[in-house]
């Protein structure tokens, strides 16, 4: 069973960020549960939590960071998407730095992982915060520019994805929906 986390404080948000992750999921074959990032989670019972997006001025979720730290004892597989690539970081003690990103831009995929092949791809971006740089429990992935654009952290299939991957590259959610 596949937890899709809705960041949107706004319901009518999760059409263009929470639904068409689902059709994804549901797509793959997988079951799947939509909760809200304020709501009790129970990470336990799910193999592979993915973390939505929301609109560019929705910042509510950073307040709160602290219903996510079980994720840190999560077993299974976690892919934060732009505001789930967020809470992640932060979880991990990263320090997000404002830049504010709207559009299709080249990253560069720095080395294999399990979710993308060393390349180039585009993608696209809507985001206020993200990462220039890391601490040592993460991995650096892809960048654009100065900013990373995804993230592994160490010894864990957990990743963060500063784009937004079900606009162009929904081969980065299927490929860690099958790992």
């Amino acid at each position: 069973m596949i937890l899709i986390v809705s960041t949107c404080s706004h319901v009518m948000s999760e059409e263009e960020f929470v639904r068409p992750i689902a059709e994804i999921v549901r797509e793959c074959g997988y079951n799947y549960d939509i909760r809200r990032y304020y709501e009790k989670i129970d990470f336990k019972d799910y193999s592979k939590v993915i973390i939505c997006g929301t609109a560019i001025r929705d910042f509510a979720y950073l307040n709160s960071i602290d219903s996510f730290r079980d994720l840190t004892e999560f077993e299974g597989g976690v892919l934060g998407i732009c505001a789930g690539y967020q809470i992640i970081a932060r979880i991990y003690s990263n320090e997000l730095e404002r830049i504010k990103k709207i559009g299709v831009y080249s990253v560069r995929i720095l080395k294999d992982c399990p979710i993308v092949k060393k390349g180039e791809i585009r993608a696209y971006f809507l985001h206020a915060y993200a990462l220039k740089s890391v601490k040592r429990n993460l991995e650096v992935i892809a960048v654009q520019n100065d900013e990373i654009c995804i993230f592994k952290v160490k010894k864990r299939d957990f990743y963060g994805v500063s784009f937004h991957p079900e606009v162009l590259n929904r081969e980065i959610i299927v490929n860690f929906l099958n790992l």
